[in-house]
């Protein structure tokens, strides 16, 4: 026997009839592996990493496909392709599906929506027990293509960096854009582009400030000067699915996975559950903190610049002037918003996304400071800076990475008051390390 579709491949794993699938071939819609001590893909390496990365993003540019993995396949003679011979189904423990996912939001864009599934092997079996596991992914609509690897690879297995590939599923293996077309695709899309009045430059999402307004308004927060920070589809899809089921967007927002306990500087709330609002969620966790996540999955969070959350524990500070804003909170805080929606939110739209963060009203007496350094202590490290304005609204496209959106987040924060985010303890080259910021709790 062998599956000849996707359907009836997942059929026989779901029905328990994994010898079925012996036979079948591997092709342009299915691969298979084999698993090894540390799991079908390496996560500890840079060619596990890539090796992950690069098979998505293939069948992402491809039909679409899945990654079968515990089964052996192998190329008999007269065959063209690899053809499955063996069960061999494995423990759970081997594959930790959230570094899966956190490998495919740092290493392949744009961001995709693949799905994990696992399945039993039939109990009983003398000759086998374990497991199955299945990554499903989609294909790339024809518009959005193509699908890369933001790392390339050398022959030790070692990342290059600033390096990019483009891989295709070509039969039952996995070709590489070749550098002419690659060069052939940019320069049709700069003629496309420049050929159409005012499209030189794409348009950014929309800026939600309805959105600000609202959180705002629930949080009772209208006169307080408040940190928004913003996420939002480029390309909005409807509805977002399973918000409301189990496992879903809300039991998300009412577990969140943060770095320490709801009373530190996240989004979690120990008093407030996320409730239900316009097809979407709101947690609102007055006078702290709160967040907004739309139908469409964009997502709005509001943190208050008071001695409640970004300016906590710093009133020693004031001598009645300026309030000053801890630099420990603000980077736990931004650090712990890109943890949430980069890893779980994101993933739900298919396609780019945008990050923005708005510091409102920062100059309104008696005015926000924020200084290099640490928090106060002595010595100090540079005289606190003064917000320069009311409005400050700016945005990237959205990295996938937590820690490194986290320091986009807090270069523009930090400019905001003349400063550079070099001069934050808890950064470390290009991203927010999560470390150090462990270290000083």
């Amino acid at each position: 026997m062998a599956a000849d579709s996707m359907v009836q491949l997942v059929s026989y794993l779901t029905a328990q009839q994994p010898y079925e699938i012996v036979g079948t071939p591997e092709s342009e819609w299915v691969d298979f592996k084999s698993v090894p001590p540390n799991g079908p893909y390496d996560l500890s390496t840079d060619k596990g990493k890539f090796e992950l990365a690069k098979d998505v993003a293939a069948f992402a540019n491809a039909g679409g496909g899945l990654i079968v993995c515990g089964f052996k396949a192998k190329k008999r003679p007269n065959e063209l392709y690899e053809v499955v011979e063996k069960v061999t189904p494995f423990d759970k423990k081997v594959v930790n599906t959230d570094s899966y996912k956190d490998v495919l939001t740092e290493y392949v864009r744009p961001l995709l929506k693949v799905k994990f599934f696992w399945y039993d092997h039939p109990e009983g079996d003398p000759e086998a027990a374990g497991h199955y596991f299945v990554l499903e992914v989609p294909a790339l609509p024809e518009s959005e293509r193509w699908a890369l690897v933001t790392r390339g690879i050398n022959d030790d297995g070692q990342f290059i960096r600033n390096s990019w590939t483009i891989p295709i599923r070509n039969g039952d293996t996995t070709a590489f854009l070749p550098p002419d077309e690659v060069y052939r695709l940019v320069n049709d899309g700069l003629r496309v582009r420049h050929s159409r009045p005012g499209s030189a430059v794409p348009a950014p999402a929309a800026d939600r400030v309805k959105s600000r307004e609202d959180l705002r308004a629930a949080l009772g927060m209208e006169e307080t000067p408040v940190l928004f920070f913003q996420s939002v589809p480029d390309h909005p899809r409807g509805l977002v699915p399973g918000m409301y089921a189990d496992g879903g967007l809300r039991d998300v927002l009412d577990n969140q996975d943060t770095l320490r306990d709801a009373n530190a500087f996240n989004w979690a709330s120990v008093y407030r559950r996320p409730e239900p609002r316009e097809g979407g969620l709101l947690l609102a966790d007055a006078p702290r903190r709160g967040l907004l996540v739309e139908s469409d999955g964009a997502v709005t969070g509001a943190a208050s610049a008071t001695s409640e959350m970004l300016g906590w524990a710093m009133e020693r500070y004031y001598d009645g002037g300026a309030r000053r804003i801890s630099v420990f909170v603000l980077t736990e805080i931004t650090l712990e918003y890109f943890r949430l929606v980069d890893r779980h939110v994101l993933p739900l739209v298919d396609g780019s996304w945008t990050h923005r963060i708005v510091a409102s009203d920062f100059t309104q007496p008696p005015g926000r400071v924020l200084a290099a350094g640490d928090d106060p202590a002595f010595p100090f490290r540079g005289a606190p800076q003064p917000a320069t304005s009311d409005d400050w609204n700016h945005t990237w496209q959205a990295l996938g990475d937590p820690e490194r959106d986290a320091y986009e987040a807090l270069r523009h924060i930090y400019a905001l008051f003349g400063l550079d985010v070099t001069g934050n303890p808890f950064v470390d080259a290009d991203r927010v390390s999560t470390a150090k910021l462990l270290a000083k709790r």
